[in-house]
């Protein structure tokens, strides 16, 4: 069986995942290591982690990956289109907690359609843009879950795209893409996780998306 917890750190970190498959993963590694590191290793020794993949890379999901990384070896990969963001304080949006976005190296890119087999999960990357340009979502179609990112939240709550990079049309289109998707679990990147009649929830962040354009 796949266990999925919540280890993010602090109150303004976005949400870390960590999930034990047969080659663990980390979904997004959050602003501040420590407590993030702390919180894994009430599941696993963190150097069993094989991989982090970041959702995009605003410093609240990315801010941590240095320190995460080196702390487990694990391999960290980022959208293509975000790659060139790393370490760039507008990009990464750093400022709007001041700090300064830290530097780390991209072991993979990945695109839309590849698939990350971590055992008996294969998570689909999904191209989310709106939020960031290079935004992705993670999805296994077995158990139909869903790592949204900063794409869509519950109760029909969107990523804001008054930043650098983001485009409400585009977020538009993104949801739509995942209206098509069947979703009883939804991991978000702010709030908290909900298996309460996703489809729907993800309905209203579409119509919430349409109405601010």
């Amino acid at each position: 069986m796949v266990e999925v917890h919540k280890v993010s750190g602090t109150a303004n970190d976005g949400n870390v995942y960590l999930v034990l498959d047969e080659r663990p993963i980390l979904v997004d590694a959050g602003m501040v290591a420590g407590p993030t590191l702390k919180n894994i290793k009430k599941y696993i020794d963190p150097k069993k982690i094989e991989t982090i993949v970041l959702t995009h890379c605003h410093h609240d999901h990315s801010g941590g990956a240095p320190e995460i990384k080196e702390a487990t070896g694990a391999k960290l990969l980022l959208s293509v289109k975000e790659v060139g963001c790393v370490g760039d304080d507008l990009t990464t949006v750093s400022y709007l907690f001041g700090q300064e976005a830290p530097e780390y190296k991209v072991d993979e890119t990945v695109s839309n359609g590849m698939v990350l087999d971590i055992g008996k999960w294969k998570l689909e990357v999904l191209e989310t843009p709106g939020h960031s340009e290079g935004s992705i979502c993670l999805y296994e179609s077995t158990e139909k879950v869903l790592f949204s990112g900063d794409t869509v939240f519950p109760d029909g709550n969107i990523g804001r795209t008054d930043m650098y990079g983001g485009d409400t049309i585009k977020l538009i289109k993104s949801i739509e893409r995942l209206t098509g998707l069947d979703v009883k679990t939804l991991y978000p990147g702010h709030m908290e996780i909900t298996d309460r009649d996703v489809n729907r929830q993800i309905q209203m962040s579409l119509r919430f998306a349409r109405s601010v354009l």
